[in-house]
Protein backbone atom coordinates (compact mmCIF):
# COMPACT_ATOMS: atom_id res chain seq x y z
CA UNK A 1 0.00 0.00 0.00
CA UNK A 2 1.02 3.46 -0.99
CA UNK A 3 1.68 6.29 1.72
CA UNK A 4 0.78 9.80 1.64
CA UNK A 5 4.15 11.07 1.90
CA UNK A 6 5.28 14.61 0.79
CA UNK A 7 9.03 14.35 0.23
CA UNK A 8 10.62 17.85 0.36
CA UNK A 9 14.60 18.89 0.15
CA UNK A 10 14.91 18.87 4.21
CA UNK A 11 13.12 15.35 4.50
CA UNK A 12 9.51 13.61 3.94
CA UNK A 13 6.47 14.57 5.31
CA UNK A 14 3.69 11.94 5.77
CA UNK A 15 0.39 12.71 6.10
CA UNK A 16 -2.30 10.39 8.31
CA UNK A 17 -5.70 8.94 6.72
CA UNK A 18 -6.84 10.80 9.95
CA UNK A 19 -5.76 14.40 8.44
CA UNK A 20 -6.95 13.74 4.84
CA UNK A 21 -10.47 12.59 6.59
CA UNK A 22 -10.55 15.34 8.42
CA UNK A 23 -10.08 17.94 5.54
CA UNK A 24 -12.35 16.06 3.48
CA UNK A 25 -15.04 16.15 6.01
CA UNK A 26 -14.40 20.20 6.44
CA UNK A 27 -14.86 20.79 2.76
CA UNK A 28 -18.11 18.60 2.18
CA UNK A 29 -20.00 20.46 5.09
CA UNK A 30 -18.96 23.95 3.51
CA UNK A 31 -21.29 22.93 0.30
CA UNK A 32 -24.89 24.67 0.04
CA UNK A 33 -27.42 22.08 0.66
CA UNK A 34 -24.94 19.28 2.31
CA UNK A 35 -26.98 18.19 5.65
CA UNK A 36 -24.76 16.33 7.19
CA UNK A 37 -21.99 13.50 6.81
CA UNK A 38 -22.15 9.68 6.95
CA UNK A 39 -25.98 7.95 7.20
CA UNK A 40 -29.39 9.81 7.25
CA UNK A 41 -29.69 8.92 10.80
CA UNK A 42 -26.76 8.00 12.85
CA UNK A 43 -27.03 7.54 16.61
CA UNK A 44 -24.79 10.58 17.34
CA UNK A 45 -27.37 12.79 15.29
CA UNK A 46 -30.50 11.55 17.26
CA UNK A 47 -28.23 12.68 20.82
CA UNK A 48 -27.02 15.62 19.16
CA UNK A 49 -23.31 14.68 18.84
CA UNK A 50 -21.52 15.06 15.73
CA UNK A 51 -18.07 12.89 14.59
CA UNK A 52 -15.49 15.32 13.62
CA UNK A 53 -14.94 13.33 10.05
CA UNK A 54 -18.02 10.72 10.69
CA UNK A 55 -18.85 9.29 6.85
CA UNK A 56 -15.43 9.67 5.21
CA UNK A 57 -14.01 7.05 4.44
CA UNK A 58 -10.38 6.91 2.77
CA UNK A 59 -8.07 4.16 1.22
CA UNK A 60 -4.66 4.72 0.04
CA UNK A 61 -3.65 3.08 -3.07
CA UNK A 62 -1.02 2.66 -5.59
CA UNK A 63 -3.10 4.28 -8.21
CA UNK A 64 -3.69 6.87 -5.38
CA UNK A 65 -5.67 8.68 -3.05
CA UNK A 66 -9.72 7.36 -2.69
CA UNK A 67 -11.94 9.49 -0.55
CA UNK A 68 -15.61 8.03 0.01
CA UNK A 69 -18.11 10.74 1.26
CA UNK A 70 -21.10 9.85 2.44
CA UNK A 71 -23.83 12.96 2.83
CA UNK A 72 -27.01 13.61 3.54
CA UNK A 73 -28.70 16.57 1.47
CA UNK A 74 -31.33 19.09 2.24
CA UNK A 75 -34.24 18.40 0.21
CA UNK A 76 -35.18 20.00 -2.55
CA UNK A 77 -31.52 20.31 -3.42
CA UNK A 78 -30.79 18.57 -6.83
CA UNK A 79 -28.61 15.70 -6.39
CA UNK A 80 -26.93 15.38 -9.67
CA UNK A 81 -25.89 18.98 -9.24
CA UNK A 82 -24.52 18.94 -5.67
CA UNK A 83 -22.41 15.63 -6.09
CA UNK A 84 -20.03 16.50 -8.74
CA UNK A 85 -19.77 19.93 -6.68
CA UNK A 86 -19.10 17.94 -3.01
CA UNK A 87 -16.50 15.84 -5.15
CA UNK A 88 -14.48 19.00 -7.10
CA UNK A 89 -14.67 20.86 -3.22
CA UNK A 90 -12.95 17.89 -1.17
CA UNK A 91 -10.70 16.69 -4.43
CA UNK A 92 -9.44 20.43 -4.45
CA UNK A 93 -8.66 20.60 -0.45
CA UNK A 94 -6.63 17.42 -0.30
CA UNK A 95 -4.98 18.53 -3.19
CA UNK A 96 -3.92 22.01 -1.83
CA UNK A 97 -3.78 21.34 1.95
CA UNK A 98 -2.08 17.86 1.86
CA UNK A 99 0.03 18.49 -1.17
CA UNK A 100 -1.38 14.96 -2.32
CA UNK A 101 -1.83 14.23 -6.18
CA UNK A 102 -3.97 11.39 -7.83
CA UNK A 103 -7.40 12.22 -5.58
CA UNK A 104 -10.17 10.28 -6.46
CA UNK A 105 -13.41 11.28 -4.75
CA UNK A 106 -16.84 8.98 -4.45
CA UNK A 107 -19.83 10.14 -3.33
CA UNK A 108 -22.62 8.55 -1.82
CA UNK A 109 -26.05 10.29 -1.21
CA UNK A 110 -27.48 8.40 1.75
CA UNK A 111 -30.17 10.26 2.79
CA UNK A 112 -32.16 13.73 2.65
CA UNK A 113 -32.53 15.61 5.91
CA UNK A 114 -36.51 15.74 6.52
CA UNK A 115 -35.96 12.30 7.14
CA UNK A 116 -33.77 12.77 9.96
CA UNK A 117 -36.12 15.73 11.21
CA UNK A 118 -39.55 13.07 10.92
CA UNK A 119 -37.11 10.47 13.11
CA UNK A 120 -36.42 13.43 15.92
CA UNK A 121 -40.23 14.40 15.83
CA UNK A 122 -41.14 10.44 16.37
CA UNK A 123 -38.75 10.51 19.45
CA UNK A 124 -39.98 13.08 21.70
Amino acid sequence: MAENMVVTENGNIKISPEVIMRISAIAAREIEGVAGLGPAIAIGDILGKKAPSKGVKVEITEEGTIIDVHVTVKFGIKINEIAPEIQKVVKNAVEEYAGIENVIVNIYVDGIENEVEEIKKAKK
